[in-house]
């Protein structure tokens, strides 16, 4: 869909879809921003302005609106109407992920030592500042209907918040092994863990305590998102492929390769096609028929 025409491109690190499906926004290692026209592939604007590798990046609401964090220290929204002026949050630390909540206003964001900033969508003000783990924060993601907030990192836990007190309800699963990813079905009831071993952990939220592993990969799952429907799970990973997973089923369904590692990968928003971002700076479109 995307390649540079640079001779040393540098690497994508993350990818986001606009809601209605038309653009396509994507963090490079060298702190810029990339919009692009999903349907011709063509880079529509470049955003620049942070100093660091950009971490993470989402779009917010159908105005298209940019929000990414970054290695310097910052979370930053990009108003389209004036994009040249973004709110500005700061970190203590590396920036490295994000999530949003529009029907509460709010988003967090999580940085390398461990702590979470919640803060307003519209003034991009924090609200909250937790300090939820002991490394990186690795994942984010906020169940709506719940108004909880669900953190993973490095240190292996994966936590689950009350949005509205901000306090700890319960540590969800304790691992050996760093959580690298994370993302959570559109009916909040559990939780998807990338390992750093490869391996794919699945977590209820509810009171059960059940582990459910979905194995293949052969390297640090860097990546996952479910589509739209909740039914197939998709992973990327340094072993340079991306799974299908179905959740019914538990197996695994689908596998694309490539010739590098993937670092982000994102469904459109009717669930036809799978985007990923890898380290080559090239975005693919994959439609897994399923």
């Amino acid at each position: 869909m995307y390649r540079p025409i640079d001779s040393s491109p540098s690497p994508l690190t993350s990818i986001a879809i606009s809601p209605k499906g038309s653009l396509i926004a994507s963090g490079k290692m060298d702190s810029e921003i990339l919009l692009l026209d999903v349907k011709s592939g063509k880079t529509k604007r470049a955003i620049n302005g942070h100093e660091g590798a950009i971490s993470d990046v989402c779009f917010v609401g159908t105005s298209n609106s940019v929000l990414s964090c970054s290695w310097d220290q910052t979370t930053r929204l990009w108003n389209r109407k004036n994009i040249e002026e973004p709110l500005i949050l700061k970190h203590p630390s590396e920036a490295k992920a994000l999530t949003v909540s529009l029907k509460h206003g709010k988003g967090a964001s999580g940085s390398r030592d461990g702590m979470v900033k919640v803060f307003s969508l519209r003034s991009l003000k924090s609200i909250r500042n937790l300090q939820a783990h002991r490394s990186d924060i690795s994942g984010l993601a906020i169940i709506d209907d719940a108004q909880k907030l669900v953190t993973a990192s490095y240190d292996g836990t994966c936590i689950i918040w009350d949005l509205s007190s901000y306090d700890a309800e319960r540590t969800l699963v304790t691992l050996a092994t760093r959580i690298r990813s994370m993302t959570i079905p559109p009916d909040g009831s559990c939780v998807f863990l990338g390992l750093q071993s490869g391996e794919i952990a699945r977590v209820h939220i509810g009171n059960t305590i059940e582990k459910i592993g979905l194995t293949g990969h052969t390297d640090i799952v860097s990546a996952l998102s479910i589509d739209p429907t909740g039914q197939h799970l998709a992973s990327a990973s340094w072993d340079r492929t991306i799974r299908i997973w179905s959740l019914e089923k538990n197996k695994e369904v689908a596998t694309g390769n490539l010739v590098t590692g993937i670092a982000s990968l994102v469904w459109s928003p009717e669930g036809a096609n799978l985007y990923t971002a890898d380290l080559s700076g090239a975005i693919a479109s994959w439609n897994p028929c399923l």
